[in-house]
């Protein structure tokens, strides 16, 4: 089996270590919750330039949707930005605070 190193310090990393580099602290990978976090901030983002376009602009009453759920998408369009920025933020911050973590366990170690 060969020797994973740090990619930054290119120390030895232990098998138990899995999100940061003991030595130089470097975050070795980047946690799921991040990734899909950031993928909610940019649908937020597309759903913010769908709301300064104006959402009954927006082709949702021409068929595809029932016409009672397009009409309570373009009543509630602003929560769903709220919605998809404020789910990307909780997300990033949990992975960041499990880093946070990870780091704090291995100084005190």
């Amino acid at each position: 089996m060969m020797a994973r190193r740090c990619p930054e310090c290119y120390a030895e990393l232990p098998d138990d270590v899995v999100w940061v580099c003991p030595v130089c602290r470097y975050t070795l990978r980047t946690p799921a919750a991040a990734k899909a976090g950031l993928a909610f901030m940019i649908v937020g983002l597309f759903l913010l330039g769908a709301y300064v376009y104006g959402p009954d602009r927006l082709p949702l009453r021409s068929g595809v949707l029932p016409t009672d759920l397009a009409n309570l998408t373009i009543a509630n369009f602003v929560l769903m930005v709220l919605g998809a920025f404020g789910l990307g933020i909780l997300l990033v911050a949990a992975a960041a605070l499990k880093i946070r973590g990870e780091q704090a366990r291995l100084a005190a170690a």
